[in-house]
């Protein structure tokens, strides 16, 4: 059997909750490229105990009892000393390609154990062996096109031109946020709230041109181009006389910009934040993505593609993801800012996060993968 055949590892949560569990999965297949699977303890190959967990030393015992010989991995803040062949220690937060060594250590020692006391070449299906597996890429193409890529023109629209800054300087860090509610992006935001909980269309009154939101269509009408409507979303409280005007009907569309609501609202945060952040964004906390934006619909930011599969993989703080990427700030700032408008993105606070330590980026790699993928979504 090939090394792309072969069957993944069969790796058992002992004692964890499923949020832990869910963050293995994730690993699994991305990170890992679907080299390991999680399963049951029963149909497990090898099996990993948080020894952190309320009663771990008891799940460890346990185990022990039920599988004497099984490959384990046993996990903990605190460094412990393992005096036997069948069981490996790592200490957490566990960095990935430790993990992933640790799996193919004791398979190894599973596979070499059962070919010592096999005469039939054929294993058994208790202990089928597993031979570390290839990167696996995407079989089919990607058909549907991302919008087209920013000019230097439209960067400094959405991005703005902020230098990076030193997270310890308050004087700085004052100069990164930006209040939502204060701009037109805020309002359109309270409207779709507003006409979600009511089931009619809005229109939204102001200064600007005339903006409707339609709601069974989850669209919206505007009377002018971007040129004339951009201005009202940069400028902070650009007017206070704001009304929501609910209706049944809506205006013809002949000779109206429209847009899906959320490719609208995420445009707004762009143009509203220019390379900030919401008010009260922790730069320190972790982000996680909650779902894939969809790029084919929206205004496709520089790096936004990486960052998103950054996210998606391993909760990072804004921070850490700009340095990771090796990207100005105001990038990650950006999309942050978008996704959030659309409850994309957040900040997690879940203990599974101190589980698995993010992985190192590897810039020329990382750069190439996503140049590929670019390419590819271009058509």
């Amino acid at each position: 059997m090939s090394d792309q055949q072969a069957s993944p590892i069969r790796v058992a949560a002992i004692g964890m909750d499923q949020r832990q569990r869910n963050a293995l999965v994730m690993l699994f297949n991305s990170h890992c490229h679907k080299r390991y699977i999680l399963v049951e303890e029963e149909s497990s190959e090898i099996c990993i105990i948080d020894l952190d967990l309320y009663g771990g030393e008891r799940l460890w015992q346990e185990f022990r009892q039920r599988h004497p010989d099984r490959p384990l991995i046993l996990a903990s803040l605190k460094p412990r000393q393992v005096e036997n062949g069948h069981t490996l220690f790592v200490k957490k937060p566990i960095p990935i390609i430790q993990l992933m060594n640790a799996i193919d250590q004791l398979s190894q020692t599973l596979n070499n154990r059962t070919a010592e006391q096999q005469t039939d070449p054929v294993a058994s299906p208790e202990t089928t062996p597993s031979l570390p597996q290839k990167p696996r890429h995407p079989a089919g193409p990607v058909t549907r096109k991302v919008a087209s890529l920013m000019t230097e023109a439209q960067e400094q629209v959405f991005i703005g031109t902020s230098p990076d800054i030193d997270p310890d300087n308050q004087q700085q860090l004052a100069k990164i946020y930006y209040d939502p509610q204060h701009y037109l992006q805020g309002h359109v935001q309270q409207a779709l709230n507003q006409a979600t909980r009511y089931n009619k269309n809005v229109t939204i009154e102001g200064p600007w041109p005339a903006i409707d939101l339609i709601i069974a269509k989850q669209k919206i009408m505007v009377d002018a181009g971007e040129k004339h409507l951009r201005p009202f979303c940069t400028v902070p409280d650009a007017t206070r006389e704001v009304e929501l005007r609910f209706h049944e009907q809506h205006k013809p569309t002949t000779g109206r910009k429209e847009y899906s609501v959320y490719a609208f609202i995420w445009q707004l945060a762009l143009w509203a934040s220019r390379g900030r952040l919401p008010s009260g964004t922790n730069l320190n906390q972790p982000i996680y993505l909650r779902r894939w934006p969809n790029f084919s619909r929206l205004v496709v930011t520089p790096h936004a593609l990486a960052i998103a599969a950054l996210w998606s993989r391993n909760p990072r703080s804004l921070i850490d993801t700009a340095n990771s990427l090796g990207i100005s700030q105001r990038y990650v700032f950006a999309f942050y800012s978008a996704a959030h408008a659309l409850q994309l993105a957040g900040e997690t606070r879940r203990a599974v996060d101190t589980l698995l330590e993010p992985p190192v980026i590897e810039q020329a790699k990382h750069r190439g993968l996503f140049s590929k993928l670019l390419n590819r979504l271009r058509g």
